[in-house]
C-alpha cells in the first residue's frame, strides 16, 4: 500500500469517527444527518451514518471505492453483515461501521 493509500485511508477513518462522534454527541447535527428519506445523503454527498441497513452504492461511497469493488469484496467474504434482497446487496450497519473504523478493510493486493 502506498503512503498516499494509507493517508486517504487515515483521513476517511478519521472522517467517520468525527461523524459518529457527531451524532451521537450534538443533537443539531444528529438532525442534520437524519433528515430525509431512507437512502439520503448528507449536505457532503456521504451517506448517514447511523442507518440500520447500507445499500450496496452508499457502502460504495463509504469506503470511497466503486460499485463493482463493492460487489467483489462481498463475494469474497471481505465484508461483514452482507445480506441479499432479491438481487441486491444490503448491509448490515452494526456490523459494517465498526469494521470500517477498525480499518480492517483487506488491501485487494493482500487477498490474492
Amino acid at each position: 500500500m502506498s503512503s498516499v493509500e494509507a493517508g486517504l485511508r487515515d483521513l476517511i477513518r478519521a472522517l467517520v469517527r468525527e461523524e459518529l462522534v457527531a451524532l451521537h454527541g450534538d443533537a443539531a447535527h444528529r438532525e442534520l444527518v437524519q433528515a430525509g428519506p431512507p437512502g439520503s445523503t448528507t449536505p457532503d454527498g456521504q451517506p448517514p451514518l447511523d442507518k440500520a441497513i447500507y445499500t450496496a452504492e452508499e457502502v460504495a461511497r463509504l469506503l470511497g471505492c466503486s460499485l463493482k469493488a463493492v460487489y467483489a469484496k462481498a463475494s469474497r467474504g471481505q465484508l461483514p453483515g452482507v445480506f441479499r434482497v432479491g438481487r441486491s446487496l444490503r448491509f448490515r450497519g452494526r456490523e459494517l461501521l465498526p469494521f470500517i473504523l477498525e480499518g480492517r478493510a483487506p488491501s485487494p493486493r493482500r487477498s490474492r
